[in-house]
């Protein structure tokens, strides 16, 4: 049965009552199936995109923080590795410092009855060159010799020590007493990486 405004009029007031709120339930409902439900999954997605953007934003101002530290670091290890590239000379340095190291027993007053480098031992990086030396000289002047040798701004290392009484010395006071030390003195030098472009250079000229 159609309903009328008179219709409606002469409703008894609680059926009136009734009839407002389903009305007022159709447009609630009718409101939040056109309006508030798609509005509301907008909404979540949104969300979703703010939280993920803030987490980026978080990820990237932390990077920044870090990122003087992490240069700081690159700077301490790049000049960690210069201090160890001195220490290790190259192939052009090595003469050099085999003429130091006679030098220094020259200046401690040593007598080098065998001075003798052997071949180099490759390493990964790195050839050991082992010198094969036996001095003549007293306690006294053997000591000077080594610690000259341990101060040098490279890395050497004595190996297979040994010292035995060589003869007594007479002169105005106390017999001096000659001792002959016999040891392998090794260096290093860095073993630098020959390029493909050297190597292909090579190949074609000895072509």
């Amino acid at each position: 049965m159609a309903l009328s405004m008179d219709s409606i009029f002469k409703l008894p007031t609680s059926k009136k009552v009734l009839l407002l709120v389903v009305i007022l339930c159709v447009i609630v409902g009718l409101y939040f199936y056109s309006f508030y439900t798609p509005r509301h999954d907008d909404l979540k997605v949104a969300k979703a995109e703010l939280s993920k953007l803030t987490n980026e934003l978080n990820n990237s101002k932390a990077i920044t923080r870090d990122l003087q530290k992490f240069k700081d670091q690159v700077g301490k290890l790049n000049e960690e590795l210069k201090n160890v590239l001195t220490q290790l000379p190259n192939e052009k340095e090595i003469p050099e410092i085999l003429k130091t190291i006679s030098s220094l027993g020259k200046e401690s007053t040593l007598e080098f009855t065998l001075f003798r480098p052997k071949p180099e031992e490759p390493q990964q990086f790195y050839a050991k060159v082992p010198i094969e030396l036996v001095a003549l000289g007293s306690y006294h002047n053997i000591g000077m010799f080594f610690d000259k040798v341990s101060k040098l701004p490279r890395i050497i290392n004595v190996v297979d020590f040994n010292m035995t009484r060589a003869k007594d010395i007479k002169g105005k006071g106390e017999p001096e007493i000659l001792v002959k030390t016999s040891c392998m003195i090794n260096t290093y030098r860095f073993i630098e990486k020959k390029s493909e472009g050297k190597k292909s250079e090579k190949k074609a000229v000895s072509k």
